[in-house]
């Protein structure tokens, strides 16, 4: 369960939020998603709710546990893909997923079988310095599965993808909503949202406009 209350976040402290005053939940076995153009303040919350910005307002709590102060052994129970990469170059896509599943102290899915779905087992022992950006997202959102996570962020987890690999790995996020996974994506693509999500938030200037069911939302 993800839960948040209204949430703020200034990154200069002079009253420009970048996230204003947003609450929500999203229940085990959900996809919620938020919607919204470059700079709505998306990618800010999942930073917020990961630990990689502070929380400065409101409240927000993963598993019923403050991300005030989660601690690390917690961080097994989360996964998340964000669009920017932040793996090891040098190093084959297999050796990245290897010292990966590492730092886990859960058992992890196989390294190779989930590369070769989608469609990464040709490329399992190349550098990931040579790996394309889509190729890269690819590698990402394997290593943000392997543990089986309780709780998944995916950060545009279509860009940079062909149509036959976006179907694949949209496949793959239905099945972490179904085994009990709270999924939060953030897009910008409607249709991928009306695909995938159970809820949507369409989100603009830190603010949360309109949320419902994708349906809910196109009859508004």
């Amino acid at each position: 369960m993800i839960t948040v209350e209204h949430l703020r976040h200034d990154y200069e402290g002079k009253g420009n939020y970048a996230v204003d005053d947003i609450s929500f939940q999203v229940p085990p076995g959900h996809i919620f998603g938020f919607l919204g153009p470059s700079g709505a303040g998306k990618s800010t919350v999942q930073n917020i709710l990961t630990g990689l910005l502070p929380l400065q307002e409101g409240e927000a709590t993963l598993a019923g546990q403050t991300v005030r102060r989660l601690r690390p052994v917690f961080f097994n129970r989360i996964g998340y893909s964000f669009e920017h990469p932040n793996l090891f170059g040098k190093l084959t896509a297999l050796e990245n997923l290897r010292f990966y599943a590492g730092l886990f102290a859960v058992p992890t899915l196989d390294p190779f079988q989930l590369l070769e779905r989608v469609g990464l087992g040709g490329s399992a022992h190349k550098r990931v310095a040579q790996y394309s950006k889509g190729m890269k997202q690819r590698l990402l959102f394997v290593r943000s599965i392997m543990h089986r996570p309780d709780i998944l962020f995916l950060d545009e987890p279509e860009s940079g993808l062909d149509p036959s690999t976006a179907l694949v790995i949209k496949q793959m996020i239905r099945e972490e909503r179904d085994r009990g996974a709270a999924v939060l994506l953030t897009t910008h693509n409607m249709y991928a949202a009306d695909e995938l999500c159970d809820q949507v938030a369409f989100m603009d200037h830190g603010r949360i406009l309109a949320a419902g069911s994708p349906r809910q939302l196109k009859l508004q």
